[in-house]
């Protein structure tokens, strides 16, 4: 999974990072950072600065490592961070509460879960149940549920049961635990990774 580009023509070490040699090849949809300022006058001439390393909304520049190196360690550091916490921000997450939530509400959140017509649900080592569907993240404490009297296997049985709907399981957690751990442990969001493929 991309979490963001990066034009150079230098080969650098970004995993979970597009390499880009030129402009026309990125995903535009993720931040961009072009390394080199001469790489920057060359894509867009006189409308960037040397002062200003925000060109526009999500597409930055910085010093190659021959141009400048400590500016260009610091602003790859700040880049990669910049792109790992905007990761499922388009997301919403919506902790399912049965305990100190009122029983129309949860209700509502069921029939919502039950209406998805395409989701993904991981059940993380804690118990904690994250569904994906509709750009939501629902997250469900199954110990809570226990401790209330819902069975936690009625509950995965019930999720099993929608249509067009993944369990996912600790195996291929495994295999996308080196980019959770680079978002900062966010398991809330292995659905979303699941979703978007190339985890491994």
């Amino acid at each position: 999974m991309y979490v963001g580009n990066i034009i150079t023509i230098d080969d650098i070490e970004a995993e979970n990072f597009k390499k880009c040699k030129d402009i026309k090849s990125l995903d535009e949809m993720l931040p961009t950072l072009i390394i080199g300022w001469s790489q920057t006058k060359e894509i867009f001439g006189d409308k960037v600065s040397i002062l200003h390393k925000k060109i526009k909304d999500n597409l930055f520049w910085t010093f190659s490592k021959t141009e400048r190196k400590v500016e260009f360690e610091e602003d790859i550091i700040n880049f990669k961070s910049l792109c790992y916490d905007q990761v499922g921000q388009h997301l919403h997450y919506l902790y399912v509460d049965p305990l100190h939530s009122k029983l129309s509400i949860i209700k509502k959140i069921i029939r919502k879960i039950y209406s998805l017509k395409e989701s993904i649900s991981y059940l993380s080592p804690t118990n904690m149940l994250y569904i994906l569907g509709d750009d939501i993240i629902f997250g469900l404490d199954l110990n809570v549920l226990e401790f209330i009297g819902v069975s936690p296997s009625k509950i995965i049985n019930r999720i099993k049961t929608l249509s067009d709907s993944t369990l996912i399981g600790n195996e291929i957690f495994n295999k996308c635990k080196g980019l959770i751990k680079k978002l900062n442990n966010r398991d809330k969001l292995v659905p979303y990774i699941i979703k978007n493929g190339e985890y491994e």
